[in-house]
């Protein structure tokens, strides 16, 4: 059953406070009873956001709670209101995608879900299709750009992840992949 004609629209849905922000994300900054102070933009590639009397701020990184706990204290540091109350919203998701190649059942890209800023490497490599049987699965390869635009490669042993039985105490049970991140499965040499 369908709800009266007077029903107004319905605002944008709140977005988790501990989302992580990404560069790309479209985002509405409100500041409460202070219009000319809000805006919606998208978070540039630098993490950056500018807004009026503010000038940039970078935003990328931080959860939503905390990118508006900082925007209050800028505002009262700027002494331009003594009590902000800013609100964070995202409005469109930056593409969260993961390049999956090498020895899993079907290589391609995996989507991240849309309020996620990372995801375990063993979820990324089940979501694919998971290890073939000639996966090297204790050696897959994790190519990051990190901040400075430089690329790391970083070797994982999702095999100790799994079947906790092997590996070490010191073999870590969790690696998280964020977006962007490329995902290498090598096949063994018999």
């Amino acid at each position: 059953m369908g709800g009266s004609a007077n029903n107004a629209a319905p605002e944008e849905s709140a977005t988790d406070p501990a989302y992580q922000l990404l560069r790309g994300d479209e985002i509405a900054v409100n500041v409460y009873n202070e219009a000319e102070l809000s805006s919606a933009q998208r978070i540039d590639n630098k993490g950056v956001i500018r807004l009026p009397y503010l000038g940039d701020v970078v935003i990328a990184g931080e959860t939503v709670r905390q990118a508006e706990t900082g925007l209050e204290k800028l505002l009262v540091e700027k002494k331009l209101i003594r009590k902000p109350l800013v609100t964070i919203t995202v409005r469109e998701y930056s593409s969260r995608e993961v390049s999956v190649l090498g020895a899993v059942g079907g290589a391609g890209k995996f989507r991240m879900p849309r309020e996620k800023s990372a995801v375990e490497i063993v979820d990324v490599i089940t979501g694919m299709g998971g290890f073939r049987a000639t996966s090297k699965s204790d050696e897959v390869k994790v190519t990051r750009i990190l901040d400075s635009g430089e690329e790391k490669v970083i070797t994982v042993d999702v095999e100790a992840m799994i079947n906790p039985r092997k590996g070490d105490r010191n073999t870590p049970r969790s690696f998280l992949i964020y977006p962007g991140d490329r995902i290498f499965v090598p096949e063994r040499l018999w």
